[in-house]
């Protein structure tokens, strides 16, 4: 036995794929690398959980030969994501976008008739906020769909279904599809009736295959009609051929193994990734060259943050991610630090969500520094000693600081701060002691400070209204959370997220908005950003009686009619910058020149117009 492990061990380190298969037609041995080709494991940075799609998934696919793919996709199942066009038949190329049991939001998708080699398909759209292109390229038999920056790509021989789900509830990619599928049984067409998918990236979910049946594994084809052909002792041994395996190419050899008696015992199959034999030749020149001809532009992926980080702090747009990424950072140190953005982003619900990370035991203590009265400051946070001042409490109180040592004090709207307490707060950050109001002794407190603001601190401090030396010691680790409006692919993420919880608070069923009511909100700016949104969503969920949520429910103050002339041209010239660098991947150069602007004048309109660029 510990020989057949050793054996097995050192066929592990094997550059090619490695089967045995005894007469029975069981399989005893599949090396490391056979699994990789099959896709029994998936040893790329992306990821994903095991799951089962659900109502209001978002389901991106592209085919190259409807129901000519392993999950035989048919009309039926496009329509679970309301793709229903009575022309698509078997055999199209089908690219399309479509929100999973929600018959109110409009795909959007486009077919070819038939397939068509040697064609090139694609597709591009903003779906719900998300950037969205699908492409099926029949020379480089290859299935692309690429979200938000993220490629996703499959290969085939002849046909086969890719798809990518995204979890509307979190934005994250909940499932993708890979080399592979059709041993686990995950063809795009299953995973639409509802068949749960398991794990991928993550160590320990590959499939057991040792002690399967070979029809189990692998469809009928050429590939096992060579092993039938060598089990049945016609052909000792069966070199280089080329086997369609589980609708890819591969390299196979086959040599019978004889066993005492001299007839044939098992197959040993050697097995080529023919993909990988073409990458090496000269692979990374080709890369080099496909990304300055496509001008690829690349999402950044902060490999070292966690994936249930922030789960909570709903947003996956590149600005959401950055901010993120920081917060994370920031959670594992005590550094002080400090949150900027306008009213309803989200502060203390970050300033929470980083001290949890941190310490949960600890407490946590949160501060609105907007709603104490100026001549209550010191008391309540620093607290004070029995009989300091009229009205206090003979046996004293315990400031907020107090309360909070050893842990997290949020100190909310921290530009409110009068001069007087400003001067008090720097000695507690520089000598991480308290004095109460009406006593001389310090106690020592240990602390971290996070701090919120939705003023301009700078200018403030340049205008005389906050203390530069404080705004040192408050600003060692800044994060600022951008508007609602500048990261709208955030928006339908919160519209699931906070529906489920109001529909659960108030115990009404499950809601879905109506592609009108989506557009409606997605076309609003969203002056208040989260907490208007979360507002507004509790009143269209008590004015709703149906299951499904229509622009009459949502109520927006409109402004159209009260724009003048020059407010109009302004939002449509900031429109057309925003869509030319969403056209051209964020390229600044490329938008110069197809706007027809100088680099000045661009720059200008960057800031005037507060768009923001993702550097690459």
């Amino acid at each position: 036995m510990e020989q057949i492990q050793l054996f097995e061990k050192i066929t592990d380190y094997l550059e090619e794929g490695l089967l045995f298969v005894n007469c029975r037609q069981e399989i005893q041995l599949f090396n490391q690398k056979a699994k990789e080709i099959t896709g029994i494991i998936y040893g790329k940075t992306a990821s994903h959980p095991a799951g089962v799609i659900e109502d209001g998934d978002i389901v991106i696919i592209a085919d190259n030969s409807m129901g000519e793919d392993d999950g035989n996709l048919s009309a039926g199942d496009l329509a679970l994501i309301n793709i229903r066009h009575p022309d698509i038949r078997k055999n199209d190329m089908l690219l399309g976008v479509g929100v999973y049991n929600n018959p109110e939001i409009k795909p959007v998708y486009k077919y070819l008739r038939g397939h068509q080699p040697n064609s090139e398909f694609s597709l591009e759209t903003n779906y719900l906020g998300f950037q969205i292109t699908a492409n099926i390229s029949e020379e480089t038999k290859t299935l692309h769909i690429n979200v938000n920056g993220t490629p996703y790509e499959m290969t085939f021989l002849k046909s086969a279904g890719h798809g990518v789900i995204i979890d509307v509830k979190s934005g994250q990619i909940k499932f993708f599809q890979a080399k592979g599928y059709t041993i686990r049984r995950e063809s795009i067409g299953n995973i639409l009736r509802g068949s749960p998918f398991t794990a991928k990236g993550f160590s320990g979910n590959e499939i057991e295959v040792i002690g399967s049946e070979l029809k189990d594994i692998f469809e009928p084809g050429e590939f096992t009609d060579h092993i039938d052909t060598v089990l049945a002792g016609r052909e000792n041994q069966v070199l280089n051929a080329f086997c369609d395996l589980n609708k890819r190419l591969a390299l196979c050899s086959f040599y019978a193994v004889e066993g005492s008696d001299g007839k044939p015992s098992g197959a040993l199959i050697k097995i080529r990734d023919l993909s990988e034999l073409d990458q090496l030749l000269d692979d990374r020149n080709k890369i080099i060259e496909e990304v300055e001809k496509k001008n690829i532009s690349f999402k950044p992926i902060h490999t070292d943050l966690p994936r249930n980080a922030f789960t909570n702090f709903v947003g996956s747009s590149y600005q959401m991610d950055e901010v993120k990424y920081l917060a994370y950072k920031a959670s594992r140190t005590k550094f002080n630090v400090i949150i900027t953005g306008e009213s309803g982003t989200g502060k203390s619900h970050l300033a929470y969500e980083i001290h949890q990370l941190y310490d949960k035991s600890a407490p946590f203590v949160e501060v609105n520094c907007n709603a104490i009265a100026p001549s209550l400051f010191e008391s309540e946070l620093f607290g004070y000693v029995g009989g300091a001042f009229t009205g206090a409490s003979s046996s004293g109180n315990a400031g907020y600081f107090e309360r909070a040592d050893g842990g997290t004090i949020f100190l909310d709207e921290i530009g409110e701060l009068p001069p007087e307490i400003q001067v008090k707060l720097l000695y507690v950050l520089q000598s991480k002691k308290i004095n109460r109001v009406g006593s001389s002794k310090p106690i020592p407190v240990n602390v971290r400070v996070i701090a919120a603001t939705n003023r301009n601190l700078e200018k403030d401090v340049e205008e005389g209204g906050f203390r530069q030396d404080l705004y040192y010691r408050i600003n060692v680790f800044p994060i600022a959370i951008p508007p609602l409006r500048e990261r709208k692919s955030d928006i339908c993420l919160l519209i699931n997220k906070t529906l489920e919880k109001i529909c659960s608070r108030y115990d009404v069923p499950p809601k879905q908005f109506s592609g009108e009511a989506l557009r409606k909100i997605m076309n609003y700016d969203w002056p208040g950003n989260v907490r208007e949104l979360e507002n507004i969503l509790e009143r269209a969920i008590v004015l709703c009686e149906s299951n499904i949520i229509y622009p009459e429910h949502i109520s927006i103050k409109s402004e159209e009619g009260v724009l003048t002339m020059n407010q109009m041209m302004a939002d449509a010239e900031a429109r057309i910058i925003k869509r030319t660098l969403q056209q051209f991947n964020g390229d600044k150069v490329q938008t110069m020149k197809h706007l027809g602007i100088s680099k000045s004048v661009f720059y200008e309109k960057l800031k005037k117009y507060h768009i923001q660029v993702q550097e690459k």
